[in-house]
This record gives C-alpha cells, sequence and structure tokens, in this order.
C-alpha cells in the first residue's frame, strides 16, 4: 500500500513539474512538490534519472516544501544524468549546471547572482555569472554556492560551507569562505 501512495504521489508532482514547463527525463523521482518558478523562455531541465527531495518524509534534514528551483528569462537550469537534490534552492538567473551523479545536501542554495544591485539602490546592474558543478560532486547539507563558481568533478563541500571561487576536481573545501582542505588525491 505504501508503494503505491508513493508512486501516486510522484507521479502527480512529476506532472504538476511538466505542466510548469519543467522538461523531465526518463526514471526521473520526485519526492513531494517542488516550488517551481519559469519566466519566459527560463529552462528548468532533469536529465534522466534525477531524483528530487521536497517532503520531510523523503530527506529529514529538510523541510516539507523547501524545495525550489528557478529559471529567469534566457535561463538555464540543469539537473545532470542520475543527479540528486534535497530540499534546496536553485535559482538561475543566467546558468546552472549540475553534473551528472551529483548530490545536494538539504538546506543549499545554489544561485548565480546577487540578486539585486550592489549596493542596494544603487541602479547599477545586477551582477550574474554561470554556475558550472561537475560530475560525482558531493555538496554537504546548508552549502552556499556563489555566483560564478566551478567545482570540478569529484570535489566535496562541506556541509555549512559558503563557496565563492573554483573549487578543483576531487578536492575537499569547507568553511566560510570555503577554503581548499585537500587536494586531490593522486
Amino acid at each position: 500500500m505504501k508503494a503505491i501512495i508513493l508512486g501516486m504521489i510522484r507521479s502527480l508532482a512529476a506532472a504538476s513539474m511538466k505542466l510548469r514547463g519543467c522538461k523531465l527525463g526518463a526514471g526521473s523521482i520526485i519526492n513531494g512538490f517542488p516550488a517551481v518558478r519559469r519566466k519566459g523562455d527560463g529552462a528548468i531541465i532533469l536529465e534522466d534519472g534525477v531524483t528530487i527531495n521536497s517532503a520531510r518524509w523523503s530527506n529529514w534534514l529538510g523541510t516539507s516544501g523547501s524545495m525550489m528551483l528557478s529559471a529567469e528569462p534566457r535561463a538555464r537550469l540543469v539537473l545532470k544524468r542520475g543527479c540528486g537534490v534535497s530540499a534546496s534552492q536553485i535559482i538561475a538567473n543566467q546558468s546552472i549546471e549540475i553534473g551528472e551523479d551529483s548530490m545536494v545536501g538539504a538546506g543549499c542554495l545554489i544561485c548565480d547572482s546577487d540578486m539585486h544591485e550592489v549596493p542596494l539602490g544603487s541602479g547599477k546592474p545586477v551582477a550574474m555569472a554561470p554556475i558550472k558543478i561537475g560530475r560525482g560532486v558531493f555538496i554537504g547539507a546548508r552549502c552556499i554556492i556563489l555566483k560564478g563558481v566551478n567545482i570540478g568533478d569529484g570535489a566535496v563541500i562541506g556541509a555549512g560551507s559558503v563557496v565563492t571561487r573554483d573549487v578543483p576536481a576531487g578536492a575537499l573545501a569547507s568553511g566560510n569562505p570555503a577554503q581548499i582542505r585537500r587536494e586531490a588525491l593522486r
């Protein structure tokens, strides 16, 4: 009975995302109902086998309804094959790509812009730069990934880190701001 109910919830959640203009690949699993905001020709693409956890029962570190995917006009938000994201906010104003088989822990914020001009009220353009997260990356719970960051394949970001600079492939980074704690093992 539990499997039937979970199957129905997942099907309804996937249908809801498709109705809001998201592209979902085969075998994607949507646990709960993420908030989706897609403006104009902004694209939200989940490739095959992506898992989204947006319900307390799917990841106890998250809170119900805390998963948000957003793409502004002309922006692309792409979750590559097999990646998983739990109860996080991913806001694309230009481009955010999360690589194949990468994992994003609960409560993360991944945003490719400052969201407002700096200093506030100055009238200056909002600073934006694409974010690219490589294959097989692990991002711990409650991390913040800021605009313009590239995280290399197989890197690990410690829980609660604020990533303001690129992280090389295979490295371990943690802290605020995140620092490289260990280079890739050779």
